[in-house]
This record gives C-alpha cells, structure tokens and sequence, in this order.
C-alpha cells in the first residue's frame, strides 16, 4: 500500500481470498440444506412408524406370523410401510417389526419393535 492506496495486486489478492473463502460457505449451506431434508424425511417415516405401532396396540391382532402392508400421507409425501407380527417367546405376546419407506424406494428409513398382546386393552 503507498499513500495514494491500494495497488491493483493488493486488491485482486483481496477479492480472491474473499471468493475462495466464500465458496466454503456456500458449500457448507447447501450440505446444510440437504441434511436438513433428509432428516425432515426420516421424522415423517418414525412419526408414520408410530402411528402404525398404535394401530396395533389398539386393536386385536388376527393371527401371528403375517405381515401387512400399506401406505400413510404425510404433509403430502407419501410413505409405504409393513408390519410383520411374529409370536414372541413368552405366550400371549407377539413380537412387531415396523418397517417405513418412502413410496417407490427401497431404502428403509425408519425401523421400529415392539411387543404386545394378543388383544386390544379394555
């Protein structure tokens, strides 16, 4: 720098730090974004995981040694699911596997067990 200011050099060396360094938080706001997105999706698919668990806790589960099948909307995105019922060591109890997808994909995104009776509570 001379008294008059900054040379051409000084300033090109500036602004090209500042673009190098700018790039870096462009990046880390787009891995941002799209992590962001990914656990919106993974939430959707427990919260639809859960709402499948209830349905078998509340109601009276047929025979053991089926799985189900069926699909569930939320906030517009659509998630398939299946519940596989297994009799569970002790009598009385059936072992449940939940597992949740998003529609036409085979990546499981949520994955819940649970045990239950064999009939709704009163």
């Amino acid at each position: 720098m001379n008294a008059r200011g900054f040379s051409l050099l000084e300033t090109m060396v500036a602004l090209s730090v500042f673009s190098i360094s700018a790039m870096g938080l462009l990046s880390l706001n787009t891995q941002s974004v799209r992590i962001s997105g990914e656990l919106d999706t993974r939430l959707l698919a427990r919260t639809v995981a859960e709402n499948v668990a209830v349905d078998t806790v509340t109601r009276t589960l047929e025979s053991a040694g089926k799985t189900e099948a069926g699909e569930q909307v939320q906030r517009t995105r659509s998630f398939a699911w299946t519940r596989t019922l297994e009799p569970a060591p002790r009598a009385g109890l059936y072992s449940v596997r939940i597992e949740v997808t998003e529609a036409g994909s085979d990546s499981v995104l949520a994955r819940l067990s649970l045990l239950t009776t064999g009939s709704a509570a009163p």
